[in-house]
């Protein structure tokens, strides 16, 4: 935090204790106290003057003009920074930090990057300066470990605590808090292997760290389970769109490449697959069989239910409060600075096992024309 707001902020606790019209120590008096120089105080004062709480008279001094009531003494601001907060992982992640925050006299500004490394490079600059005490943030998905780098070096060189939730950044050290993508990964697929599925596929958007684990966790369930891992069935692409994902299902479906399941990167994907499925005069369950990934709340209406795996947002949400609260008032111990949640399996009907007729290979004979 910049000097002069520490001063500031110490100068506002001073108010607080003093009645309207108490007279301020002189500010040679004030440097001397705070160890800063008089032109930090001066800024500090200056800034309280215009936000009404102070006010200087001429060869006299400076006075409380506004105690400002209720003024909360050694309240904190932090920043959570998500990528996206319509999406309902995001919500959940909010109101988890703000309800842990509230316990500690704290407030939480909310910033939606918008997948964007320039808006989460902007926030984090403008919220430094503006003192704030710590930071919580998703981060951005970058081009390159040297983008990402250059993104965190203001927090850094700043040294305002800050810690990363679900996604970890190559090159920067700071505590991590996630939900275990790769055991995700691997309850989902065992839950298919276990309804009697065998060719599953894996279908991911975007090739990145999330969505790696995830697939390591699917490849393990596979092979703790003796089958033999196909990779024309994973799907995944280095920057698709949900329209790529429809298609490279609708191509396998008509490939002799048998699948009788997929595993779906996220819920809104899952949704698409179920669509390819249908558009193939198949039918979700009995011959594929469907599992998604986040819980989405806007989903939960889809017929037949969709069966996925939950975050545990809100238990993401409150550890990383406790561990930033923790690393502000310099609490941490150990050198392991890593948080793992384990996600649960939240079961529905898209894939209650194969019917008789789905339980033969799904090849382009019985895809038809999708």
């Amino acid at each position: 935090m910049l000097r002069y707001k520490e001063i500031k902020l110490t100068l506002k606790e001073l108010i607080a204790q003093m009645s309207d019209g108490d007279r301020l120590p002189s500010r040679s008096i004030l440097s001397r106290q705070l160890d800063s120089s008089r032109v930090t105080v001066d800024k500090a004062i200056r800034e309280l003057e215009e936000e009404g709480i102070l006010t200087s008279r001429f060869g006299s001094g400076t006075y409380v003009s506004h105690r400002l009531e209720g003024m909360v003494v050694n309240a904190r601001n932090w920043c959570l920074i998500v990528p996206d907060i319509r999406e309902d992982i995001y919500a959940k992640l909010a109101s988890s930090v703000e309800n842990e925050a509230r316990k500690w006299n704290t407030n939480v500004i909310l910033c939606n990057s918008e997948n964007s490394a320039e808006n989460q490079d902007r926030y984090i600059k403008r919220l430094i300066v503006s003192g704030t005490d710590g930071f919580i943030i998703v981060p951005v998905i970058a081009k390159s470990v040297l983008e990402n780098v250059g993104l965190y070096q203001s927090l850094l060189q700043s040294k305002v605590p800050f810690v990363f939730c679900n996604r970890e950044v190559e090159g920067i050290s700071v505590p991590l808090v996630k939900s275990n993508d790769f055991y995700g990964g691997y309850i989902a697929t065992l839950h298919l292997i276990d309804q009697g599925y065998r060719n599953i596929a894996y279908l991911a958007q975007q090739r990145y760290r999330t969505s790696i684990e995830r697939c390591h966790g699917y490849i393990s369930a596979l092979q703790c389970r003796g089958i033999e891992v196909d990779h024309r069935r994973i799907l995944m692409h280095d920057n698709g769109t949900l329209e790529d994902c429809y298609s490279q299902l609708k191509r396998i479906l008509k490939s002799d490449v048998p699948m009788d399941a997929v595993f779906c990167f996220c819920d809104v994907i899952a949704l698409e697959a179920m669509r390819c499925v249908e558009d193939a005069n198949l039918q979700v369950s009995e011959d594929i069989g469907i599992i998604g990934y986040n819980d989405d709340a806007s989903l939960k209406m889809v017929k037949p239910g969709l069966t996925t795996i939950s975050y545990r947002m809100e238990e993401v949400g409150r550890t990383a409060a406790e561990v930033l609260r923790k690393k502000i008032e310099c609490e941490m111990t150990g050198n392991f600075d890593y948080y793992l949640v384990q996600p649960e399996i939240v079961v529905r009907e898209s894939c209650l096992g194969l019917s008789e007729r789905g339980s033969t290979e799904c090849t382009a004979d019985q895809a038809g024309q999708v």
